[in-house]
Protein backbone atom coordinates (compact mmCIF):
# COMPACT_ATOMS: atom_id res chain seq x y z
CA UNK A 1 0.00 0.00 0.00
CA UNK A 2 1.12 3.55 -0.73
CA UNK A 3 0.92 5.81 2.32
CA UNK A 4 0.97 9.59 2.03
CA UNK A 5 1.66 11.70 5.11
CA UNK A 6 0.48 15.18 4.16
CA UNK A 7 0.55 18.39 6.19
CA UNK A 8 -1.36 21.61 5.55
CA UNK A 9 1.34 24.17 6.33
CA UNK A 10 -0.52 27.23 7.62
CA UNK A 11 -1.39 29.62 10.44
CA UNK A 12 -4.73 29.67 12.27
CA UNK A 13 -7.62 31.68 10.83
CA UNK A 14 -9.58 32.54 13.97
CA UNK A 15 -9.27 35.63 16.17
CA UNK A 16 -5.58 34.88 16.75
CA UNK A 17 -3.52 33.60 13.80
CA UNK A 18 -0.69 32.41 16.03
CA UNK A 19 3.01 32.88 15.41
CA UNK A 20 5.06 31.57 12.52
CA UNK A 21 7.50 30.00 14.99
CA UNK A 22 4.97 27.97 17.00
CA UNK A 23 2.44 27.16 14.27
CA UNK A 24 4.79 26.33 11.41
CA UNK A 25 8.57 26.50 11.84
CA UNK A 26 9.08 24.58 15.10
CA UNK A 27 6.64 21.68 14.49
CA UNK A 28 7.81 21.35 10.88
CA UNK A 29 11.42 21.07 12.03
CA UNK A 30 10.34 18.21 14.30
CA UNK A 31 8.69 16.59 11.28
CA UNK A 32 11.92 17.02 9.31
CA UNK A 33 13.79 15.18 12.06
CA UNK A 34 11.22 12.38 12.04
CA UNK A 35 11.41 12.10 8.26
CA UNK A 36 15.21 11.91 8.34
CA UNK A 37 15.09 9.20 11.01
CA UNK A 38 12.80 7.02 8.88
CA UNK A 39 14.07 8.16 5.45
CA UNK A 40 10.45 8.95 4.63
CA UNK A 41 9.18 11.74 2.34
CA UNK A 42 6.24 13.89 3.42
CA UNK A 43 3.89 16.15 1.44
CA UNK A 44 3.55 19.78 2.53
CA UNK A 45 0.54 21.63 1.16
CA UNK A 46 1.79 25.18 1.57
CA UNK A 47 -0.72 27.95 2.29
CA UNK A 48 0.78 30.13 -0.43
CA UNK A 49 -1.61 33.04 0.17
CA UNK A 50 0.22 33.69 3.44
CA UNK A 51 3.56 33.79 1.63
CA UNK A 52 2.06 36.04 -1.05
CA UNK A 53 0.96 38.51 1.64
CA UNK A 54 4.38 38.41 3.31
CA UNK A 55 6.03 39.27 0.02
CA UNK A 56 3.43 41.94 -0.77
CA UNK A 57 4.11 43.59 2.61
CA UNK A 58 7.87 43.07 2.52
CA UNK A 59 8.49 46.69 3.61
CA UNK A 60 7.09 45.71 7.02
CA UNK A 61 10.08 44.51 9.08
CA UNK A 62 8.10 41.58 10.49
CA UNK A 63 6.92 40.45 7.06
CA UNK A 64 10.48 40.64 5.75
CA UNK A 65 11.76 38.50 8.62
CA UNK A 66 8.92 35.98 8.29
CA UNK A 67 9.28 35.76 4.51
CA UNK A 68 12.98 34.99 4.86
CA UNK A 69 12.35 32.36 7.55
CA UNK A 70 9.52 30.57 5.80
CA UNK A 71 11.24 30.64 2.40
CA UNK A 72 14.35 29.08 3.94
CA UNK A 73 12.34 26.27 5.51
CA UNK A 74 10.34 25.53 2.35
CA UNK A 75 13.61 25.38 0.39
CA UNK A 76 14.99 22.96 3.01
CA UNK A 77 11.92 20.74 2.70
CA UNK A 78 12.23 20.70 -1.08
CA UNK A 79 15.97 19.94 -0.97
CA UNK A 80 15.36 17.09 1.50
CA UNK A 81 13.00 15.35 -0.92
CA UNK A 82 9.62 16.37 0.47
CA UNK A 83 6.89 17.41 -1.92
CA UNK A 84 5.90 21.08 -1.97
CA UNK A 85 2.26 21.28 -3.06
CA UNK A 86 -0.20 24.16 -3.43
CA UNK A 87 -2.78 24.92 -0.74
CA UNK A 88 -5.08 27.88 -1.37
CA UNK A 89 -6.87 29.88 1.33
CA UNK A 90 -8.07 32.89 -0.69
CA UNK A 91 -9.25 34.87 2.32
CA UNK A 92 -5.66 36.16 2.46
CA UNK A 93 -6.79 38.56 -0.26
CA UNK A 94 -8.66 40.52 2.44
CA UNK A 95 -6.23 40.13 5.36
CA UNK A 96 -4.00 42.97 6.52
CA UNK A 97 -0.95 43.28 8.76
CA UNK A 98 -0.84 45.75 11.67
CA UNK A 99 2.67 45.83 13.17
CA UNK A 100 3.17 42.12 13.90
CA UNK A 101 -0.48 41.04 14.00
CA UNK A 102 -2.67 39.76 11.17
CA UNK A 103 -6.23 40.99 10.94
CA UNK A 104 -8.02 37.90 9.69
CA UNK A 105 -11.11 38.49 7.54
CA UNK A 106 -12.79 35.26 6.45
CA UNK A 107 -15.97 36.52 4.79
CA UNK A 108 -14.47 35.37 1.47
CA UNK A 109 -12.95 32.09 2.63
CA UNK A 110 -13.43 29.94 -0.46
CA UNK A 111 -12.57 30.44 -4.13
CA UNK A 112 -16.27 30.23 -5.01
CA UNK A 113 -16.61 33.63 -3.29
CA UNK A 114 -14.59 35.20 -6.11
CA UNK A 115 -15.25 35.54 -9.84
CA UNK A 116 -13.75 32.95 -12.19
CA UNK A 117 -11.24 35.49 -13.43
CA UNK A 118 -10.22 36.41 -9.87
CA UNK A 119 -9.93 32.71 -9.05
CA UNK A 120 -7.56 32.10 -11.96
CA UNK A 121 -5.44 35.04 -10.90
CA UNK A 122 -5.33 33.92 -7.25
CA UNK A 123 -4.24 30.37 -8.12
CA UNK A 124 -1.58 31.65 -10.51
CA UNK A 125 -0.04 34.26 -8.23
CA UNK A 126 -0.09 31.96 -5.18
CA UNK A 127 1.50 29.18 -7.19
CA UNK A 128 4.16 31.60 -8.45
CA UNK A 129 5.40 32.48 -4.96
CA UNK A 130 6.15 28.80 -4.32
CA UNK A 131 7.88 28.17 -7.64
CA UNK A 132 10.02 31.23 -6.98
CA UNK A 133 11.26 29.62 -3.75
CA UNK A 134 11.84 26.06 -5.00
CA UNK A 135 12.41 26.64 -8.71
CA UNK A 136 9.95 23.82 -9.46
CA UNK A 137 6.25 23.92 -10.34
CA UNK A 138 3.84 22.19 -7.98
CA UNK A 139 2.03 19.11 -9.23
CA UNK A 140 -0.60 18.70 -6.50
CA UNK A 141 -3.36 20.85 -5.06
CA UNK A 142 -5.53 20.90 -1.94
CA UNK A 143 -8.39 23.34 -1.43
CA UNK A 144 -8.33 25.43 1.73
CA UNK A 145 -10.98 24.24 4.16
CA UNK A 146 -11.79 21.40 1.69
CA UNK A 147 -13.76 24.04 -0.30
CA UNK A 148 -13.21 22.60 -3.78
CA UNK A 149 -16.82 22.95 -4.91
CA UNK A 150 -18.12 23.92 -7.37
CA UNK A 151 -15.09 22.49 -9.14
CA UNK A 152 -15.94 24.04 -12.50
CA UNK A 153 -15.32 27.42 -10.88
CA UNK A 154 -11.62 26.67 -10.29
CA UNK A 155 -10.97 24.15 -13.07
CA UNK A 156 -9.43 26.57 -15.57
CA UNK A 157 -7.10 28.06 -12.96
CA UNK A 158 -5.75 24.61 -12.09
CA UNK A 159 -5.32 23.64 -15.76
CA UNK A 160 -3.45 26.86 -16.49
CA UNK A 161 -1.00 25.99 -13.71
CA UNK A 162 -0.77 22.28 -14.64
CA UNK A 163 -2.17 21.26 -11.26
CA UNK A 164 -3.94 18.06 -12.24
CA UNK A 165 -3.65 16.07 -9.01
CA UNK A 166 -6.10 16.98 -6.24
CA UNK A 167 -6.34 15.73 -2.66
CA UNK A 168 -9.25 17.61 -1.09
CA UNK A 169 -12.03 15.01 -0.88
CA UNK A 170 -12.78 12.49 1.87
CA UNK A 171 -15.58 9.93 1.85
CA UNK A 172 -18.84 11.13 3.39
CA UNK A 173 -17.28 14.47 4.30
CA UNK A 174 -19.82 17.23 4.83
CA UNK A 175 -19.73 20.65 6.45
CA UNK A 176 -21.82 23.76 6.14
CA UNK A 177 -21.12 27.02 7.94
CA UNK A 178 -21.03 30.73 7.08
CA UNK A 179 -17.25 30.56 6.58
CA UNK A 180 -17.01 27.47 4.43
CA UNK A 181 -18.84 24.43 3.13
CA UNK A 182 -18.28 21.18 1.25
CA UNK A 183 -20.32 18.07 0.48
CA UNK A 184 -18.57 14.80 -0.41
CA UNK A 185 -21.42 12.49 0.60
CA UNK A 186 -21.81 11.26 -2.99
CA UNK A 187 -18.15 10.77 -3.81
CA UNK A 188 -16.82 7.28 -4.72
CA UNK A 189 -15.78 5.03 -1.84
CA UNK A 190 -12.36 4.65 -3.45
CA UNK A 191 -8.80 5.80 -2.83
CA UNK A 192 -8.45 7.45 -6.25
CA UNK A 193 -10.36 8.26 -9.41
CA UNK A 194 -10.27 10.43 -12.51
CA UNK A 195 -12.73 13.32 -12.88
CA UNK A 196 -13.38 16.33 -15.02
CA UNK A 197 -16.05 18.85 -13.97
CA UNK A 198 -17.11 17.47 -10.58
CA UNK A 199 -14.60 16.07 -8.07
CA UNK A 200 -17.25 13.69 -6.71
CA UNK A 201 -18.17 12.17 -10.08
CA UNK A 202 -15.76 9.64 -11.56
CA UNK A 203 -14.91 10.06 -15.22
CA UNK A 204 -12.42 7.59 -16.68
CA UNK A 205 -11.45 10.13 -19.33
CA UNK A 206 -11.19 13.05 -16.92
CA UNK A 207 -8.22 15.39 -16.96
CA UNK A 208 -7.86 15.40 -13.16
CA UNK A 209 -6.90 12.73 -10.67
CA UNK A 210 -8.34 12.69 -7.16
CA UNK A 211 -6.17 11.06 -4.49
CA UNK A 212 -8.76 10.94 -1.74
CA UNK A 213 -8.03 11.69 1.90
CA UNK A 214 -8.74 8.47 3.78
CA UNK A 215 -12.02 8.62 5.67
CA UNK A 216 -12.47 7.67 9.32
CA UNK A 217 -15.70 7.19 11.29
CA UNK A 218 -15.12 8.33 14.88
CA UNK A 219 -17.38 7.40 17.79
CA UNK A 220 -18.26 9.85 20.60
CA UNK A 221 -16.17 7.79 23.04
CA UNK A 222 -13.01 8.96 21.24
CA UNK A 223 -13.79 12.62 21.96
CA UNK A 224 -14.68 11.83 25.57
CA UNK A 225 -11.35 10.03 25.95
CA UNK A 226 -9.53 12.93 24.28
CA UNK A 227 -11.18 15.41 26.66
CA UNK A 228 -9.99 13.43 29.67
CA UNK A 229 -6.46 13.12 28.30
CA UNK A 230 -6.30 16.85 27.64
CA UNK A 231 -7.32 17.47 31.26
CA UNK A 232 -4.90 14.95 32.76
CA UNK A 233 -1.79 15.80 30.70
CA UNK A 234 -2.31 18.98 28.64
CA UNK A 235 1.38 19.47 27.81
CA UNK A 236 1.50 16.09 26.07
CA UNK A 237 -1.84 16.22 24.25
CA UNK A 238 -2.29 19.94 23.58
CA UNK A 239 -1.44 21.23 20.05
CA UNK A 240 1.80 23.18 19.80
CA UNK A 241 0.30 26.02 17.74
CA UNK A 242 -0.47 29.23 19.64
CA UNK A 243 -3.42 30.49 17.58
CA UNK A 244 -7.17 29.86 17.51
CA UNK A 245 -9.37 27.93 15.10
CA UNK A 246 -12.43 29.12 13.24
CA UNK A 247 -14.93 27.57 15.65
CA UNK A 248 -18.21 25.86 14.92
CA UNK A 249 -19.64 25.19 18.40
CA UNK A 250 -22.52 23.06 17.13
CA UNK A 251 -20.09 20.75 15.34
CA UNK A 252 -17.94 20.46 18.47
CA UNK A 253 -20.87 19.58 20.73
CA UNK A 254 -22.27 17.10 18.19
CA UNK A 255 -19.06 15.07 18.37
CA UNK A 256 -19.90 14.08 21.95
CA UNK A 257 -23.23 12.45 21.14
CA UNK A 258 -23.03 11.14 17.55
CA UNK A 259 -20.54 9.48 15.23
CA UNK A 260 -18.41 11.80 13.12
CA UNK A 261 -17.30 11.36 9.52
CA UNK A 262 -13.70 12.43 9.86
CA UNK A 263 -10.44 11.55 8.07
CA UNK A 264 -7.08 9.94 8.80
CA UNK A 265 -5.21 12.55 10.78
CA UNK A 266 -2.12 12.92 13.01
CA UNK A 267 -3.27 16.11 14.74
CA UNK A 268 -3.02 15.67 18.50
CA UNK A 269 -4.41 12.37 19.78
CA UNK A 270 -6.04 11.63 16.40
CA UNK A 271 -2.66 10.08 15.51
CA UNK A 272 -3.55 7.18 17.81
CA UNK A 273 -6.07 6.00 15.19
CA UNK A 274 -3.60 5.67 12.30
CA UNK A 275 -2.66 2.03 12.93
CA UNK A 276 -6.33 1.05 13.15
CA UNK A 277 -7.14 2.91 9.92
CA UNK A 278 -4.21 1.26 8.13
CA UNK A 279 -5.35 -2.21 9.21
CA UNK A 280 -8.87 -1.45 7.95
CA UNK A 281 -7.54 -0.19 4.61
CA UNK A 282 -5.46 -3.36 4.18
CA UNK A 283 -8.40 -5.64 5.03
CA UNK A 284 -10.48 -3.78 2.43
CA UNK A 285 -7.72 -4.32 -0.17
CA UNK A 286 -7.27 -0.57 -0.60
CA UNK A 287 -4.14 0.44 -2.49
CA UNK A 288 -3.31 3.60 -0.58
CA UNK A 289 -3.87 5.71 2.54
CA UNK A 290 -3.80 9.51 2.62
CA UNK A 291 -3.31 11.20 6.00
CA UNK A 292 -4.11 14.92 6.40
CA UNK A 293 -2.55 16.81 9.32
CA UNK A 294 -1.35 20.29 10.26
CA UNK A 295 1.98 21.26 11.87
CA UNK A 296 0.08 23.83 13.98
CA UNK A 297 -2.21 21.13 15.39
CA UNK A 298 0.38 18.50 16.23
CA UNK A 299 1.04 17.76 19.89
CA UNK A 300 3.98 15.97 21.50
CA UNK A 301 1.87 12.80 21.46
CA UNK A 302 1.51 13.24 17.67
CA UNK A 303 5.25 12.93 17.06
CA UNK A 304 5.51 9.84 19.29
CA UNK A 305 2.49 8.21 17.66
CA UNK A 306 3.69 9.07 14.14
CA UNK A 307 7.05 7.50 14.96
CA UNK A 308 5.28 4.30 16.04
CA UNK A 309 2.97 4.36 13.02
CA UNK A 310 5.77 4.68 10.47
CA UNK A 311 7.62 1.76 12.07
CA UNK A 312 4.42 -0.32 12.15
CA UNK A 313 3.55 0.42 8.50
CA UNK A 314 7.03 -0.39 7.24
CA UNK A 315 7.10 -3.64 9.20
CA UNK A 316 3.86 -4.59 7.41
CA UNK A 317 5.50 -3.97 4.04
CA UNK A 318 3.81 -0.68 3.14
CA UNK A 319 5.77 2.29 1.79
CA UNK A 320 5.57 6.05 2.10
CA UNK A 321 5.58 8.23 -0.98
CA UNK A 322 4.56 11.59 -2.45
CA UNK A 323 1.96 12.65 -5.01
CA UNK A 324 4.12 14.34 -7.64
CA UNK A 325 5.20 10.86 -8.75
CA UNK A 326 1.60 10.27 -9.90
CA UNK A 327 1.76 13.04 -12.52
Amino acid sequence: MKIHLSFDYELFFGAHSGTLEKCILEPTNKLRELAKKHKTPFIFFIDAGYIYQLKKNIENKFCLKWYQQISAQIKQLHDEGHEIALHVHPHWEDCTIENDNWKMITSRYKLADYTKQETKEIITKYHSVLTEITGVKCKSYRAGGWCIQPFEHIKEGLINNELLIDSSVYFNGFHESPAHSYDFRNCPDKTEWKFDNDCCVENANGKFKEIAITGDLILPTFYMNLYLKMKSNPEYYRPVGDGSWLKDKFKIYKQFYSSTNHFACADGYFASRLKQILIKQAKSNKNRMMVLSHPKSLAQCSFDLLDEFINFAKEKGHHFTVLKNEA
